[in-house]
């Protein structure tokens, strides 16, 4: 029973599956780029108002040091004998009702101790006096410094964050004196604010001095030690706001903030991975769904794809098959009625090809002998003329054995050229060849060049086809040896190079622009450089040797003006042959 064809279009509708699955891929992608988005915006927003909070608690707490400073400040414009233990108290009561505060001192300006809460202090006045916190407070002229963290300098050895600025001391009505007054803070409070903000599972919020130097870090004995490593560098190329970086192999989120009576920077770190925690589940079920719905879409696209392309894949293993010159292939007889009209041309094709190859094959070979026999033939009759009027013109002169040379190098000349059915000849015979052809040229001009032929012994029988030497000559004589006024020189050497044979022409003549010999092996363009000689152009002998041994033979040119011309023939370097008998008719 014969099947009924199906169009390709009806295939094609049952193929949408795969554009179907296509949009599934899609949405999801999109989806979850949406919701990766929302998560982490929502993530940025939520990080920001903690570190927003963090911020605000550490100025309250700032504001709050201001304000005993300012009380402070107030205790100090009265310094009579009478009250300066009662200030002393006021001040010891104060550290002792508050846990972060260390000490409370007030230095005059060249560094002596007027006023302090340490018990015992064991630095000198110069030593107090060069301390950072000292000279800032010294230079600001009224304004505020938070310092931190150094090493307590009036008392312990405790690091510690020191307030230092410029106070009155003394009756204010006898002439009160400048004096700067330190305020030597603990971690406690800092460390309680910072800790309690919490951006991720391991976020953690670190803050910056306004010289760059960590004053806050939950980690900070490992950085001191070098043990732990945090990115400042971009932290003070961001200077503020948030952006997210890769360090230590994890992306993720900073936010930077400026406290505003210290110029301190909150730095507030959290993880990507762990802010896109909640996306996990929702990814997982979306990538579940998408991969159900894809393999689905998938398995109908694989069977429709089996239907449609099995008749075409056979096809193709025919066209291939032809391709590789095999035509006795048979094309396939299923699949759709585009396929089996395809198939049946293919066929009628493939026998059109079969009949027109073998004609042009006849056609080929008949046309290549005429070409040969042509080329063989083709000698310039001015080239001839011009040698036999020179052997007139030394048989009238007396010149016997001139004459003789150059009807022996004729002679020899027309019997290699005239000799038919031997298209292949030794290199030797095709170097003898050459050389009577020299031999004619050099009488002409009247020894107007010198020549030299170089040809290894083991090279003699080496075949080759013949009259592709000579028209390179020709070339040299006419184009390059024949305008100079100095005596000119041809060499012609023969080498073998591995699996070739290198023929290589060279002369001294005026040689060629880039222009003119890039040209010489144009077939179009050939006719421009053959005028003056036979007329076989190096184009045609190039040609020649591609179609007998293949593309990477053939012939080369280097020329440079003034310099001469060196032509390279490469031919493969083949088992030797027995010469060619040419008889005399």
């Amino acid at each position: 029973m014969i099947r009924k064809a199906v169009s390709i279009r009806t295939l094609m509708s049952v193929s949408m599956a795969i554009v179907i699955s296509s949009f599934i891929l899609l949405a999801g992608t999109l989806l979850n780029i949406f919701a990766s988005n929302a998560i982490e915006d929502n993530a940025l927003e939520s990080a920001s108002e903690i570190v927003t909070q963090v911020n605000n608690n550490l100025s309250t707490y700032i504001n709050d040091i201001l304000d005993v400073s300012d009380y402070i400040r107030e205790l100090s414009r009265t310094t009579s004998n009478l009250n300066r233990a009662t200030i002393q108290t006021r001040l010891e009561a104060l550290i002792s009702s508050r846990d972060d505060l260390v000490s409370i001192t007030v230095c005059d300006l060249d560094g002596q101790v007027i006023i302090s809460t340490e018990p015992r202090i064991e630095a000198l006045p110069e030593e107090i006096a060069s301390e950072q916190w000292f000279q800032r407070a010294a230079d600001g002229e009224g304004d505020f410094f938070f310092t931190g963290p150094h090493k307590n300098s009036i008392g312990s050895d405790d690091y510690v964050i020191s307030y230092s600025t410029i106070i009155s001391y003394g009756d204010l009505n006898r002439g009160a004196a400048p004096a700067v007054l330190l305020i030597d803070l603990n971690f406690n409070t800092v460390e309680e604010i910072s800790e309690s903000a919490h951006l991720s599972q391991t976020g953690y919020i670190y803050i910056l001095s306004n010289d760059g130097n960590i004053v806050y870090h939950p980690q900070k004995r490992l950085i001191d030690e070098n043990v732990r490593q945090e990115d400042l560098e971009s932290v003070r190329e961001h200077v503020f706001g948030s952006y997210i970086s890769d360090f230590e192999g994890r992306d993720r989120l900073t936010i930077i903030q400026t406290v505003e009576q210290t110029r301190w920077r909150i730095v507030g770190i959290a993880f990507m991975d762990e802010l896109l925690e909640p996306l996990k589940p929702f990814r997982i079920t979306l990538v579940s769904l998408m991969i159900v719905f894809v393999l689905i879409a998938i398995l109908i696209s694989r069977i429709i794809s089996v239907h449609i392309t099995k008749p075409l894949r056979e096809l193709e293993l025919s066209m291939r098959s032809v391709q590789d010159g095999n035509f006795d292939v048979t094309a396939p007889e299923g699949g759709s009625k585009e396929v089996a009209s395809l198939s049946h041309s293919f066929k009628v094709m493939v026998k059109r090809i079969e009949d027109l190859m073998r004609k042009v094959r006849e056609t080929e070979a008949v046309k290549r002998q005429r070409e040969l026999d042509a080329l063989q033939a083709k000698i310039n009759p001015h080239f001839l003329y011009n040698t036999l009027d020179s052997v007139v013109w030394m048989a009238e002169t007396g010149n016997n054995q001139g004459v003789v040379k150059m009807v022996t190098a004729l002679a020899s000349l027309f019997r290699i050229s005239i000799a038919k059915g031997h298209d292949t000849i030794t290199l030797k015979e095709e170097l003898s060849h050459v050389e009577s052809y020299l031999d004619i040229q050099s009488m002409r001009y009247k020894d107007k060049f010198r020549f030299s032929i170089t040809l290894p012994e083991e090279l003699e029988n080496a075949p080759t086809i013949k009259l592709i030497i000579q028209p390179v000559v020709e070339n040299s004589i006419y184009h390059g040896i024949k305008y100079l006024q100095e005596e000119g020189l041809i060499t012609i050497e023969a080498k073998a190079q591995d699996d070739k044979i290198r023929i290589i022409i060279r002369d001294n003549g005026i040689g060629m622009s880039p222009e003119t010999f890039s040209s010489l092996l144009d077939k179009q363009s050939e006719h421009k450089h053959s005028k003056d000689g036979n007329g076989i152009g190096l184009a045609n002998i190039d040609e020649r040797i591609k179609l007998s041994y293949g593309e990477e033979y053939g012939l080369s040119i280097e020329s440079e003006l003034d310099e001469g011309t060196i032509v390279t023939i490469t031919i493969p370097h083949l088992p030797p042959i027995e010469p060619v008998v040419i008889k005399h008719s």
